[in-house]
């Protein structure tokens, strides 16, 4: 009984018992899931500098030395990342992937938002 009810999942059962069915398909959607206009949906700034956070203070060994200072201007915010010169290349990483990969991910965050952003690093 076990046997069968898995061949039958598995697509391996009695073939005259299937429906004669068409499958209907879903509706067109007209916006992609991802493209929410909503404001409360997009990345605001603080939620950027959390998420930098976040990040930069998982990565280092003195998680309390890092801090952040943000500066916005208009449409365009620039975070300042401040750590312990001994933390500097783990933010950066091997040939800056791993600061090039938060900003590309903030970068992204605040696009949807029609923002700028820009993620440095100072000692």
């Amino acid at each position: 009984m076990v046997f069968s009810f898995i061949k039958n999942l598995l697509g391996g059962g009695d073939r005259s018992a299937e429906s004669t069915e068409t499958p209907t398909t879903p509706p067109p959607v007209s916006k992609r899931q991802g493209d929410a206009q909503d404001p409360e949906a997009c990345a605001s700034t603080t939620d950027l500098e959390d998420f930098v956070r976040f990040v930069t203070k998982a990565l280092v060994d003195n998680p309390d030395d890092v801090m952040l200072q943000t500066v916005d201007k208009g449409r365009n915010t620039t975070i300042n990342i401040t750590c312990a010169k001994s933390d500097m290349g783990k933010i950066i990483g091997r040939s800056g992937k791993t600061i090039s990969a938060i900003r590309a991910l903030a970068a992204g965050a605040a696009g949807k938002a029609g923002r700028k952003v820009s993620v440095e690093v100072s000692d």
